[in-house]
């Protein structure tokens, strides 16, 4: 709007521009800042209802945690080193830890809300582990899935995670499938990396 104003003022200083052009040419930079500032789809509000949350599975040990400031490290064993992302740890243990499964899902540090596609998850921003030395278990591999989150208000920092991974079997047993589902807070890890 200002460069508009200014197109105006120097309009009148040189009489050798055409009101035709000025008009033309406050058209144009009208429709190049309306594309400019067109909504981002990050920007769309992002909602998650509060009903419904998954439970852990008969058994089993959950945890719902995140940490500040980090990043992927280890795929296999799902360390975390310290970077640039917000990283979100669920894991969930049977018994004594022999058998578990594990995710962390990895956004930006400066973001209120976020959706994580299909695509991005399978560009590495999920990683998905399921160790298991000492028993007989089918090797999964993440094919798919999506992510949404947003941070509630108030005193304690607290996220609200929605969304679903799907896995498929590698070898011999490629036809199998399996998908953990999880709705669920998720709190600041007590124990920082």
């Amino acid at each position: 709007m200002v460069f508009v104003a200014y197109s105006f003022k120097l309009a009148f200083r040189c009489k050798t521009i055409s009101m035709k052009k000025i008009l033309y040419l406050s058209i144009f930079m009208i429709a190049l800042i309306s594309l400019g500032c067109k909504k981002d789809r990050n920007d769309e509000k992002i909602e998650i209802t509060t009903d419904n949350l998954t439970t852990c599975p008969k058994d089993f040990n959950c945890t719902y945690l995140y940490n500040d400031n980090a990043d992927f490290g280890d795929s296999f064993f799902l360390d975390l080193k310290k970077g640039n992302y917000r990283v979100f740890k669920y894991s969930a243990l049977l018994g004594n830890g022999f058998y578990a499964k594990y995710i962390n899902i990895r956004v930006p540090i400066n973001v209120t809300q976020f959706k994580l596609t299909s695509a991005q998850i399978l560009e590495g921003n999920l990683h998905f582990a399921n160790p298991c030395p000492t028993c007989n278990t089918i090797g999964f591999n993440v094919t798919g899935g999506s992510f949404k989150g947003v941070k509630i208000a108030g005193s304690s920092p607290k996220w609200l995670l929605d969304g679903e991974v799907y896995l498929g079997a590698t070898g011999s047993v490629s036809s199998v499938r399996d998908t953990i589902r999880i709705k669920q807070y998720f709190t600041p890890d007590p124990v920082k990396i």
